[in-house]
């Protein structure tokens, strides 16, 4: 949704520095980061999301409930056919999706390489609580489906979203391909840290050490 996406990118961006922040932390020194292979890797990770999993859902939902997906804000998301400055709205949330994803990356490789990983873990959590505020405000704009216009009318005449099979199958099924990757990244990303705890734990080991 347009009132949530673009903070949930930023904190994805911010979240995946700070899982990996032991990874980091040995790999990378903090004044030469931005041009660490590690960070390329992990930019480009984050990147891709936007653009391959939320910016596309959002669209469909866009282009298909563009009242819900809005959350029934105005008319100006809605109304974009012959009025270019409307449609570029939605345009520059496309674009704050990867700005979003971009600047929590590498604040949170800045901050976790600066010692400042709770500092970070309070301004993602904080953003991701404010977003749900947010949601929870516009209530109950999450649950009906319907135009900006019988919305601002009466939300309860609306149907729920579970009323209608085509967007409540859709919903399911977009969120589970945009929750997958960040699943796949997460996993893989604790093993690459396992991994460096244990090559770790073995360096410093005495050498004449054997297991019992």
């Amino acid at each position: 949704m347009i009132v949530t996406d673009i903070q949930a990118c930023f904190a994805i961006g911010a979240l995946y520095a700070d899982l990996a922040a032991p990874l980091l932390a040995a790999t990378t020194k903090p004044e030469s980061f931005a041009g660490s292979d590690v960070y390329a890797r992990f930019r480009h990770r984050v990147l891709l999301y936007p653009a391959l999993f939320l910016g596309p859902s959002a669209t469909l939902f866009m282009l298909a409930w563009p009242g819900w997906e809005s959350q029934y804000l105005g008319s100006a998301f809605v109304d974009t056919a012959g009025s270019p400055f409307h449609a570029a709205l939605f345009a520059a949330f496309l674009f704050l999706l990867a700005a979003g994803a971009w600047f929590g990356n590498w604040l949170g490789f800045k901050w976790v390489l600066a010692g400042a990983r709770r500092r970070l873990r309070a301004l993602y959590l904080g953003i991701l609580a404010a977003t749900v505020a947010l949601v929870v405000l516009r209530w109950p704009a999450f649950v009906h489906l319907g135009s900006v216009q019988a919305f601002d009318q009466n939300p309860d005449q609306l149907p729920f979203i579970w009323n209608d099979a085509v967007f409540f199958i859709s919903f399911l099924a977009l969120t589970s391909y945009c929750a997958a990757p960040l699943l796949v990244w997460w996993i893989r990303l604790r093993k690459q840290v396992a991994a460096l705890e244990f090559r770790g734990a073995t360096e410093r080991s005495p050498r004449g050490d054997s297991p019992s």
